[in-house]
């Protein structure tokens, strides 16, 4: 009998050892030093592939180099600058801006004279990254380079540095004689929301090439620019370029100008898919009553995309008022557009809507059940606890019913916690109901007209109460 007890306990101890042991190797395994060991590895292997013969291996052994290396490789990065091989030279340069400094500047001046030009290029950009401001007169020379490659990379080379330094010689670029180069300053003054800049890019709206009124109407988008707005409509009606009417579409969209309202709804009726699916998203964004409504025809609409982009805008901007459009959206037949409105039930919330929910958690689709069950965690409260654990009983994916389980954990340990989590509506403004967003903003400002005028008229009143109260104070001290 004791014989049998030593033989268990030294069963037990062997599998703790085991299991410690284990515990051991994964900690190691997963130790910076580990890490250390292997980078220094991948540093080893590819420092052996810069001698090799074949070019292709130098050029991948370079760019490797910059990634897992530190500033320990910079030797043979400055090395391989000086490599027979194009390719290998540019990737050293591009690796460079990750390790190199300032004190490596004249290691990458005789390249701006190499034979290529795209080791030329990078190695303008390459020095802008590593220079500091005194070295801008330099690198403003390349926007006269021979090459339009290594003038586009100067243009993004200056814009590298403070704009006061550099804004009107990449504004002066926009005269180059190639369209490329003209595409690249557009593209860099989005960084720059000056009045100047403004004023230039809606003065390219009027430009001949429409490929650069495209990308002016994109980057006056970013920039959120209202007064251009009349302009991009403008154009929007007169020119059936594809791409401009595109990038215009996708411009109104960033700007959320209910101005572009009636042109947004009439664009719906383009046969281009790819420009209804901008339209789509551009009337979401702008999200006034009508330009939502126009979006529920869409959900039957004959392209997938189109059906997915105008039930996302819906479900963004639905509200409690908004049970119809989402009953319709849950009875859908596209997968898209009921995962948008298990989405859109997570945000309006209520008895309804895990109603609803319960519906979609059963639906065939993957995504939809998924999207319904977060769906589900943003509703929260005790009344959602039983549909989750049935739908766990029942469901077939492994990653979600992993899901399920992580949301009623979490029910749990908040009961245990003391922590309420109960069902709130979402606000009740009805898409019917919703007003432009310019009469929103008119109101705001009316408002805060209306309190400074009320401040400026009590103004003196309480100036006069304070005067009051300062003679009253210096009476009591007199008296005592």
């Amino acid at each position: 009998m004791a014989s049998q007890k030593t033989k268990i306990i030294w069963i037990i101890m062997a599998v703790l050892a085991i299991a410690a042991a284990a515990i051991i190797i994964s900690v190691l395994f997963r130790s910076p030093r580990s890490w250390e060991h292997k980078r220094k590895m991948m540093v080893h292997k590819y420092s052996r592939m810069l001698v090799s013969k074949d070019p292709v291996q130098r050029q991948e052994a370079v760019m490797s180099l910059g990634g897992v290396g530190d500033k320990s490789v910079v030797p043979q990065l400055l090395k391989a600058l000086k490599d027979e091989d194009d390719r290998v030279r540019e990737n050293a340069l591009i690796s460079m801006r990750a390790w190199g400094d300032a004190a490596h500047l004249p290691n990458i001046e005789p390249l701006f004279k190499d034979k290529n030009e795209r080791v030329r290029a990078a190695a303008v950009y390459t020095y802008a990254k590593l220079a500091k401001e005194e070295k801008i007169p330099l690198l403003k020379s390349f926007l006269k380079d021979t090459s339009p490659i290594v003038r586009e990379q100067a243009v993004l080379a200056l814009a590298t540095f403070p704009e006061k330094l550099v804004l009107d010689d990449i504004l002066n670029a926009l005269q180059d004689k190639e369209v490329m180069v003209r595409r690249r300053v557009i593209w860099v003054l989005t960084n720059f929301n000056q009045p100047s800049v403004v004023k230039e890019l809606i003065k390219i709206l009027s430009s001949s090439s429409s490929i650069l009124q495209g990308d002016a109407a994109v980057a006056l988008g970013r920039m959120k620019v209202k007064e251009s707005v009349p302009e991009l409509l403008r154009l929007l009606e007169e020119k059936p370029d594809l791409y401009l009417q595109r990038s215009i579409i996708i411009a109104l969209g960033a700007i959320g100008d209910a101005r572009a309202e009636p042109a947004m709804i009439r664009a719906l009726s383009k046969t281009d898919s790819g420009t209804r699916r901008e339209v789509t998203i551009a009337l979401g964004r702008i999200a006034t009553a009508s330009a939502l409504r126009a979006l529920v025809p869409l959900l039957e609409d004959e392209d997938e995309g189109v059906r997915a982009t105008s039930a996302h805008a819906l479900a963004e901007n639905a509200t409690g008022q908004d049970q119809a459009i989402v009953e319709k959206m849950v009875k859908s037949p596209s997968e898209a557009v009921r995962e948008e409105a298990a989405a859109a039930l997570g945000r309006i919330k209520g008895d309804k809507a895990i109603a609803l929910l319960t519906q979609l958690i059963a639906d065939p689709s993957e995504r939809v059940r998924w999207s319904a069950v977060a769906a589900f965690d943003e509703v929260g409260g005790d009344k959602i606890e039983p549909v989750l654990q049935q739908a766990a009983e029942k469901e077939e994916s492994e990653w979600i019913k992993k899901h399920i389980q992580n949301i009623l954990l979490k029910m749990q340990t908040q009961k245990r916690m003391g922590i309420s989590g109960g069902i709130e509506n979402s606000p009740d403004v009805s898409i019917e109901e919703r007003k432009p967003a310019d009469a929103s903003a008119a109101e705001e400002d009316q408002a805060g007209e209306d309190t400074a005028e009320k401040e400026a008229t009590t103004a003196p009143e309480k100036a006069k109460d304070n005067n009051a109260d300062k003679g009253a104070a210096k009476t009591k001290k007199k008296k005592r």
